[in-house]
């Protein structure tokens, strides 16, 4: 359910670190997980970049806010606030990904709501909560669904709104930033951006531990699940192979709905 990540939630991942394997089952290379092994104090998280990037950062909120009004970030833990930022959380999440494939359960109503039912629970635990960036009339405009274990904060859900208004902003970059000066504030460890390659992750970090998918123990059916599971990743993650299956998938949302 949490990728890699065991929880009460995930008591046996499907995937694995690279620093986990086992020499007696068979693994297929999945993706990558970048993180970043946050420092000591807000000066040192600045000094990681360069001045122009927090210039644009800064100047970035400072037109949304000329514009649009107060900007505002804030972590959720709370089952009210959880329950109105998730939802919406929701909303913005599928229309991301309208007309893409994706293998999230996010896409529908059903397997979204486990996913929020487990925030809600693990957030009263103190093992996760939602950050958000909302607007003056409490829109969500970006979030991080955060999990919260062994003093790392795993960032295992993110979706910024696409609205045309808004891409000028770099509103899931402020997020981020905001994130990152909590986490930093706070005493964590380590922030990890979890499974995926996506080009915005490698922005705040050039490290990366490589993620497996557990197939099983050696036998002559594994190897077979082995095989076959090698060619679907193929096909998931090569760039023209998604262009097309993006296409098909399109198609098939139009003419027999969302599936």
């Amino acid at each position: 359910m949490f990728d890699y990540l065991i929880n009460s939630y995930n008591q046996s991942p499907s995937l694995i670190t690279e620093n986990d394997l086992d020499q007696g089952y068979l693994y297929v290379k999945y993706t990558e997980a970048p993180y970043l092994v946050l420092p000591q104090s807000l000066e040192n998280l600045k000094s990681q970049h360069k001045r122009k990037f927090w210039y644009n950062l800064n100047r970035s909120q400072r037109l949304y806010e000329a514009r649009f009004g107060v900007l505002h970030f804030e972590i959720i833990r709370d089952q009210e606030n959880l329950d109105y930022f998730l939802d919406q959380a929701f909303d913005l999440f599928n229309k991301r990904w309208e007309g893409e494939y994706t293998s999230a359960l996010w896409k529908s109503k059903d397997g979204f709501r486990l996913y929020k039912e487990a925030m809600i629970d693990l957030a009263s635990k103190g093992n996760a909560f939602l950050a958000v960036l909302y607007n003056e009339n409490k829109k969500l405009l970006s979030y991080g669904y955060c999990l919260d274990q062994d003093n790392s904060l795993y960032f295992y859900q993110h979706t910024t709104i696409l609205e045309p208004m808004y891409r000028t902003y770099s509103l899931g970059k402020l997020l981020i930033y905001s994130l990152l000066k909590f986490a930093t504030t706070e005493g964590y460890e380590k922030f990890d951006f979890m499974a995926g390659a996506s080009p915005y992750k490698y922005e705040w970090t050039k490290e990366a531990q490589v993620i497996y998918k557990v197939i099983g123990s050696k036998n002559f059916i594994n190897y077979c699940k082995y095989f076959m599971m090698k060619l679907r990743y193929y096909l998931q993650f090569n760039f023209y192979t998604r262009r097309f299956l993006k296409f098909v998938w399109y198609n098939m949302e139009k003419r027999i709905g969302k599936i």
